[in-house]
């Protein structure tokens, strides 16, 4: 550990490992992405309790990444009342995927329905929009919902996703990183 890295606020290591989670993840190097994840996790744990302390809520961006992380280190019941405060706050397009799958995880059915068929449908990301669209249907309609089977169909389209958002990022260079409404 660095000087400097006492200096840094755990808002901003939170976010830097984020982001270097979803890289590896989209490179599809689960085990590295979990090591980041779990720094971000922490990062924004530390930043929360900094933030209760001076009675300050945080930002939505803030609170869709960590939902994420936690989604990802299987913490469903911290991801979901993050998720839902920032639902709360913020229409962001990840933040009703995961919370989904967090209520999945926990075999929340009724749960997991009622957030995958919120996902905006201004979202530019459009294989997601359409696999949820679809799974929600299936869950609806079945005798015996298989939850596990609906995120694995998730999780596969949004690696599609993540992998066309690449695409079209290095196509449009000098151009926004990703989607203009990804929300963080």
């Amino acid at each position: 550990m660095s000087f400097f890295s006492k200096l840094t606020p755990p808002s901003r290591v939170g976010e830097k490992n984020f982001e270097r989670a979803r890289a590896a993840e989209v490179r599809r190097d689960f085990g590295k992405a979990r090591e980041y994840f779990e720094k971000a996790a922490a990062g924004f744990d530390e930043h929360f309790a900094n933030l209760k302390e001076k009675i300050k809520a945080p930002r939505p961006s803030h609170l869709v990444m960590a939902g994420i992380s936690y989604v990802r280190l299987g913490r469903n019941e911290e991801a979901l009342s993050t998720l839902d405060a920032c639902i709360g706050m913020k229409e962001i397009p990840d933040a009703f995927l995961h919370a989904g799958f967090a209520a999945a995880k926990l075999g929340q059915l009724d749960k997991t329905i009622d957030y995958w068929s919120r996902y905006p449908k201004w979202s530019e990301e459009r294989l997601i929009g359409n696999v949820l669209k679809e799974q929600v249907a299936l869950l609806r309609n079945a005798d015996a919902p298989d939850l596990q089977a609906a995120c694995e169909a998730v999780v596969e389209e949004a690696h599609k996703q993540d992998k066309k958002n690449t695409r079209d990022r290095l196509r449009e260079r000098g151009k926004r990183d990703g989607p203009k409404n990804k929300g963080y």
